[in-house]
């Protein structure tokens, strides 16, 4: 397979680095831009040259790809090893040195087992490939590698035709106050707390008007809720299947062959399919699953860019991602030091205690009350109420009237030049605040 200029331009910039003296590189380029076969063009020149090549990431289907990958482009396989971390962490000492070891989704390299398998090979050039050189704390990798190569952007692939573009629907405002952390990311408990019956609805009903009969995928927080909107779907007359890690492999493969033929329209998962594999006539992304990991997201949007004549991907987020990450095709910059989370000078004392209702997701004060004052149980809604649950029909979020919104809000000095609840997410979100303090300053105001 010939590359693309953009990826010839990749390859020739890893050469560059290794001739400066650099062995170990992180090579950061877009999920869907190809870093597989770029691999591939590396590994065929070293294996022709009869030099040893290791490669290894964290999930079986991203291995299985690779494979079909490095066959297609006459990779010589005698000289490869092709594996998953858990598995060759446990027989290093049985492998044959490699003169170049290539890592996926390298994001990951961190953890012990990675690290392992990279120090028993200290003279192997080492090449980290990434969508996102970060981690949720925000450390880079200037201990892991010493140099770092950035590839084209979305938005340049998107205007070059090399990914489709996207219209990305979200609700306006949603605040994830309840949402708590633990390792970076959101628990599984406070998830659970979040997001329970009232969503269910609303993604049946904005796959039939903004996708329907269109294949997706669905991003789910757990394996209760993805069977939950499974029923939802099928009982609605659209297929869908549930995949999960603890699927079982025969299972997982009968369902993504169905999958590939068309003959599921929606394949909802949990933690599965984010990374590496290639699904083609994907041409939604429903997100249930909030998070706060740059890459994961990611992952999730990029999942239907694949190009196709006349396609345009939809990406239906329900659960606010972008207010904490931006649309997928936003510029960012990308360094091995990673990036500052520093508090800014204003705090947030004296926040409320934040509870957002399960049915109407309407966030109020729980520290009195634990009925919800916007769609209580007894009496039933009120007018004025129903207004308030029809504000959660998601929007199409517009990426020129979002970078006119950061761009102004990145000039105010105080929180009281915000003269919008849009404007006090986005200042919020520039001042890594708390999310509840958008519904305290709402409060001041008398806005609620």
């Amino acid at each position: 397979m010939k590359l693309r200029d953009y990826q010839e331009e990749l390859v020739e910039s890893i050469k560059s680095s290794f001739l400066k003296g650099n062995r170990s590189i992180i090579v950061q380029s877009p999920p869907r831009s190809g870093k597989t076969v770029v691999m591939a063009d590396i590994s065929k020149g070293a294996t022709d040259k009869k030099n040893h090549v290791l490669f290894f990431s964290h999930r079986k289907e991203i291995n299985d790809q690779v494979v079909k990958t490095f066959e297609l482009n006459q990779v010589n396989m005698e000289y490869v090893t092709i594996g998953s971390v858990q598995s060759l962490v446990r027989k290093i000492d049985e492998l044959p040195p490699p003169e170049i070891i290539l890592v996926d989704e390298a994001h990951h390299i961190k953890a012990n087992s990675y690290k392992k398998i990279l120090e028993a090979f200290p003279n192997a050039l080492k090449l980290f490939f990434t969508g996102t050189p970060i981690r949720l704390n925000g450390q880079g990798f200037e201990d892991m590698a010493d140099d770092l190569i950035t590839g084209k952007s979305i938005k340049w692939l998107q205007e070059h035709g090399n990914i489709a573009p996207f219209k990305y629907y979200a609700p306006n405002i949603i605040d994830t106050s309840q949402l708590k952390k633990t390792s970076g990311d959101f628990t599984q408990k406070s998830m659970d707390e979040a997001f329970k019956r009232a969503i269910y609805g609303d993604v049946i009903a904005h796959y039939n008007k903004l996708s329907k009969d269109k294949q997706a995928i669905c991003y789910a927080h757990n394996v209760a809720t993805a069977q939950h909107i499974s029923e939802e779907f099928n009982q609605a007359g659209i297929t869908a299947e549930v995949v999960h890690g603890k699927t079982p492999k025969s299972e997982r493969v009968a369902i993504m062959n169905k999958f590939r033929a068309g003959d599921i329209l929606v394949l909802i998962n949990v933690e599965l399919f984010t990374e590496g594999v290639d699904l083609p006539d994907v041409t939604t992304c429903i997100m249930l699953r909030p998070t706060q990991s740059l890459s994961l997201f990611l992952q999730f949007a990029m999942r239907p860019l694949n190009p196709k004549t006349g396609k345009t991907a939809i990406l239906i987020d329900h659960v606010g991602n972008y207010t904490r990450h931006g649309l997928p095709n936003e510029d960012r910059e990308w360094m091995l030091s990673g990036i500052s989370k520093k508090r800014s000078e204003y705090n947030t004392k004296g926040e409320l205690t934040i509870k957002q209702c399960e049915i109407c997701f309407g966030c109020f004060d729980s520290s009195n009350t634990r009925v919800c004052p916007y769609c209580g149980h007894e009496p039933g809604l009120t007018e004025r109420e129903l207004e308030n649950i029809k504000e959660i029909e998601l929007q199409e979020i517009i990426e020129a009237k979002v970078q006119k919104l950061k761009t102004r809000v990145s000039t105010y000095i105080s929180p009281d030049m915000c003269e919008s609840v849009d404007e006090l997410v986005e200042f919020k979100n520039q001042h890594n605040y708390k999310n509840g303090w958008v519904f305290q300053q709402q409060k001041l105001r008398g806005w609620l």
